[in-house]
């Protein structure tokens, strides 16, 4: 495991409080309408940076955000179970990242989202090369609990493959 100097633990919690802040701003600019289509462009930049750590490890791409939340996933063979369908999990991680973003720019970025459950109903398989299209709808968003459900579709043929629903508090942020 690499060691890193005081320095450097100091100048990668800048770069990332830096990187931190303006994505409050662009959240805040999706959350009022008022996000430009640069603005957008340069938040999902961020995203694919690798500010998200599962999501980035996944190769989540976060592709708009608003008026709904829309994340893309291209199917690897690190996905798959032992017999090539992409594995569970992947969906319930792609519902929970969808979810709970989506649930921070409702709560405007004035409280920390977190997923408290998580339910996903599998319909149909996807495999390597497929690409998973994953919505977040709101069903319910209220200052302190939200509900949504997230549609997960094949993007090459528009075919649901799984849903996933997600209950999230809003707690304050400290």
């Amino acid at each position: 495991m690499a060691e890193y100097t005081e320095e450097q633990k100091a100048g990668f919690l800048a770069k990332k409080e830096a990187v931190l802040a303006r994505m409050k701003e662009l959240l805040e600019k999706v959350a009022t309408g008022d996000i430009t289509g640069d603005e957008s462009t340069e938040l999902a930049g961020i995203f694919e940076g690798g500010v998200l750590g599962l999501d980035a490890t996944l190769g989540v791409k976060y592709v708009s955000f608003a008026p709904e939340l829309v994340v893309e996933l291209t199917v690897t063979r690190d996905h798959v179970q032992p017999w090539g369908v992409t594995n569970g999990g992947v969906y319930a991680s792609l519902g929970e990242s969808a979810g709970s973003f989506a649930g921070f720019i409702a709560a405007a970025g004035k409280g920390n989202v977190m997923g408290v459950t998580n339910s996903t109903n599998f319909l149909r398989p996807s495999m390597p090369g497929d690409v998973i299209r994953s919505t977040a709808h709101p069903v319910h968003t209220g200052r302190t609990s939200q509900l949504w459900r997230i549609d997960h579709v094949n993007a090459a043929t528009g075919k649901l493959l799984a849903t996933t629903e997600l209950r999230t508090v809003v707690s304050p942020v400290q």
